[in-house]
């Protein structure tokens, strides 16, 4: 039995909670509460994920996105604030959609079966990760949800990009299949 898989999967794993752990103790050292509540949501999203089966190797690129991400928003923002959040949700969406399409490829054969549900799954997580903002807001009283407006915009920009993450994705294993 080969046992180095399993091994370097979980090595994986932790060096995606490792990466996604820096920013957030900055943010912490720093009384950023917004940015805290974001890495804990990331951080709790890498968790969630990995107790459901996905596995490491998808794990760790997310983890190193979702830090580009929290950079772009709370260290260099590229753009103005409602700009930058849209981007964020996009990427965020983006990410989403390659892990649940790469973690539901191992159990689901048909291609278009495995699009729908990313799909649903991906409206799912934008879902939660609005409430999991309010949350925040509620405890922390912080202003990462300023508006039912901004989340409904945030919902729909996670969506979009989960679909260009999805789409994506059965690009790559379609180029895969082909080679």
């Amino acid at each position: 039995m080969d046992t180095s898989r399993p091994r370097l999967d979980l090595l994986a794993f932790g060096l995606a909670l490792a990466l996604l752990a820096w920013p957030a103790v900055a943010f912490i050292w720093e009384r950023n509460g917004a940015a805290a509540i974001m890495c804990v949501m990331c951080f709790a999203g890498l968790v969630a994920g990995r107790i459901v089966g996905v596995p490491g190797r998808v794990l760790l690129p997310v983890a190193l996105g979702l830090v580009v991400v929290l950079w772009m928003v709370w260290v260099d923002p590229p753009a103005s604030s409602r700009k930058t959040s849209a981007m964020a949700h996009v990427i965020g969406g983006i990410l989403a959609g390659c892990a649940v399409v790469e973690t539901l490829r191992r159990w689901i054969a048909d291609r278009f079966a495995v699009s729908v549900v990313a799909l649903l799954m991906v409206i799912f997580l934008t879902v939660i990760w609005e409430l999991g903002e309010y949350v925040g807001d509620e405890l922390l009283d912080t202003a990462l949800m300023p508006n039912k407006r901004d989340s409904a915009e945030d919902i729909v920009f996670g969506t979009f990009g989960g679909a260009l993450g999805i789409a994506f994705a059965a690009l790559v294993a379609s180029l895969r299949r082909g080679a």
